[in-house]
C-alpha cells in the first residue's frame, strides 16, 4: 500500500463529524515552495518595497533562518514596509497572485487529503505563519472554511505597520489550534495535523494523528523514527 493510499484509508476509518479536526500547514505542505517569495517579488514590482527595504527584509529572513531573529521580529520588519497601504489592495493582490501563480503549486495529494476529510465531515483548516492575503484564496479554492494565520494590524482600512500578537508560529500554532478545537468541542487526541517542517514539531506532538506531508529531510527522519 502506498503512503498516500494508507493516509486516505486512515481518514476513511476515522470517526465522522466536525469534532475531528484536520489541520494543514500551508507553505511546503499544501503548496510547493513559499507564497512569501511570490508576494515579495510583487511588492518590489509594485513599488511597495524599495530595493533598500528588500535588502533589509532579506537580511531579516536570513537571520531568522540562522536562528538569530525570532519569527515575530522578522514579521515586524516586513509589516513596517506596508504601513499606510490599503488592506483591500492586498486582498485583491492575493486573489490575483493565487490565480496566476500559486494555484498551480498546490500538491494533488493535498487536494485529495482535504477532500477525504471533508467527505467525513471533519472540521478542516489551514494553519500558517503566513498572512491571510497569501492563504485565504487557496483555502477558498479548496473549500476550506477556517484559516488560522498571522494577522497584520489594520486601522481605518490601512496597515499600521504592526503585527498582532501572538503570531501563528511555533506555540502560536498550538494556541490557535486549541482555540479551534474548543469552538468545535474537538478532541486533539483524535485530530490530524499535516506539515512539511520541523518548525511545526510542537503542534505535531500535540495532536493524536501527526502526519508528515511533503516533508523536509529532517522532518522525514523524525517522522520515520516516531512512525508518523
Amino acid at each position: 500500500m502506498s503512503p498516500m493510499t494508507q493516509l486516505i484509508s486512515e481518514i476513511e476509518k476515522s470517526p465522522k463529524g466536525p469534532r475531528v479536526l484536520a489541520i494543514f500547514d500551508f507553505d511546503g505542505t499544501v503548496i510547493a515552495g513559499y507564497s512569501a517569495t511570490t508576494f515579495i517579488r510583487e511588492q518590489l514590482k509594485r513599488g511597495d518595497l524599495s530595493p533598500a527595504q528588500f535588502v533589509e527584509l532579506m537580511r531579516a529572513m536570513a537571520n531568522f533562518g540562522l536562528g538569530n531573529l525570532g519569527f515575530s521580529g522578522m514579521m515586524a520588519i516586513n509589516a513596517q514596509f506596508m504601513r499606510g497601504v490599503e488592506e483591500e489592495t492586498y486582498h485583491e493582490l492575493g486573489r490575483k497572485l493565487y490565480t496566476k501563480q500559486i494555484a498551480r503549486l498546490i500538491y494533488p495529494e493535498s487536494r485529495a487529503l482535504v477532500a477525504a476529510h471533508q467527505a467525513r465531515g471533519h472540521t478542516v483548516a489551514i494553519i500558517s505563519s503566513a498572512t491571510p492575503y497569501q492563504v485565504e484564496p487557496a483555502a477558498a479554492d479548496l473549500g476550506i472554511e477556517h484559516v488560522l494565520c498571522t494577522q497584520l494590524e489594520v486601522r481605518d482600512g490601512k496597515f499600521t505597520g504592526g503585527v498582532l500578537s501572538p503570531t501563528c508560529f511555533g506555540q502560536g500554532k498550538v494556541t490557535a489550534d486549541e482555540s479551534l478545537a474548543k469552538q468545535y468541542h474537538a478532541d486533539l487526541d483524535g485530530s490530524f495535523f499535516y506539515s512539511d517542517s520541523t518548525d511545526d514539531l510542537l503542534l505535531l506532538e500535540r495532536v493524536g494523528h501527526p502526519r508528515a506531508l511533503n516533508p523536509s529531510a529532517k522532518l522525514d527522519r523524525i517522522a520515520r523514527a516516531r512512525q508518523w
